[in-house]
């Protein structure tokens, strides 16, 4: 690369605490988030060595190949944006500080240019374009980052949502409840179709008592899907005690066919478990 970008590498890198200190001098808001001017003294200590390692991340196209230095990027992208997640910090703050460092760099990189008079039009060409490909590669990398471990939690909390809007709760051996409570579309019913047969597998039910009191409405979809279930635990041993169930849901069963004949059904889930 030269003995010139070897310099400005060199430079730029004894200059990491002075950029770092000028970026966070700029901070404006005062809420105690981790871009704010008030932020915890641990939260600045970790911005402190997370733009350390982005100085020298970005600094390594002075010195190394396109494809040698986006490994060390890629790896500053993962670990901040995962942070970032974990701290709920808006894809758009991280962006804007990136655009504000971008400013700050610049004018290192320009000071270094200005003191050197070694350093050709030429030089600073290379060096334009070099830094320019390294912070735009980084804003896109790190949207994908941000992203990805956005949905992660997202599933995550979402399954955890599923699985404690269906649960099978055991009353004593071999008896379980499951009380639905709220609105059931069809993805809900699909959620407590796959969770009742797992949790009544795991809690070795013979019988479970689904109570639809606190279901208001129950369109066609969802209600095949809940016969469906009622079917499904019986095959794998667990008979299906209903209860409940609202003139509106008992409507739409009839329209759809379906035969009671094998169903145990009850008025309200008390009137269920006293004919235990």
């Amino acid at each position: 690369m030269g003995q010139i970008s070897k310099e400005l590498y060199e430079f730029m890198l004894q200059n990491k605490c002075n950029m770092t200190d000028e970026w966070l001098s700029t901070r404006v808001k005062a809420d105690g988030s981790t871009y704010s001017q008030n932020a915890t003294a641990q939260i600045e200590e970790q911005l402190r060595e997370q733009n350390a390692k982005f100085i020298e991340a970005v600094s390594l196209v002075f010195i190394q190949e396109r494809e040698e230095y986006r490994t060390y990027m890629e790896d500053w992208v993962a670990i901040v944006a995962q942070e970032r997640v974990r701290q709920a910090v808006p894809l758009h703050e991280v962006i804007a500080q990136l655009r504000i460092f971008r400013g700050i760099y610049w004018g290192y990189v320009r000071k270094f240019f200005d003191e050197n008079s070694k350093a050709t039009s030429k030089d600073a060409l290379r060096w334009s374009e070099a830094i320019n490909h390294a912070f735009d590669y980084i804003i896109e990398s790190f949207a994908i980052h941000h992203y990805e471990a956005t949905q992660k939690i997202l599933m995550s909390q979402q399954a955890m949502i599923n699985e404690l809007s269906s649960p099978v709760i055991p009353i004593k051996k071999g008896v379980g409840i499951l009380p639905l409570v709220g609105d059931i579309d069809t993805h809900r019913a699909k959620v407590i179709l796959e969770t009742a047969l797992e949790q009544s597998v795991k809690w070795q039910l013979d019988t479970l008592y689904i109570d639809l009191s606190a279901v208001a409405i129950i369109d066609t979809m969802v209600a095949q899907q809940l016969f469906q279930l009622m079917a499904s635990l019986k095959i794998v041993g667990v008979q299906s005690v209903l209860s409940g169930i609202r003139p509106e849901i008992a409507q739409t069963a009839i329209t759809l066919g379906i035969d009671f004949k094998d169903i145990k059904v009850h008025a309200n889930l008390m009137r269920a478990l006293e004919s235990q």
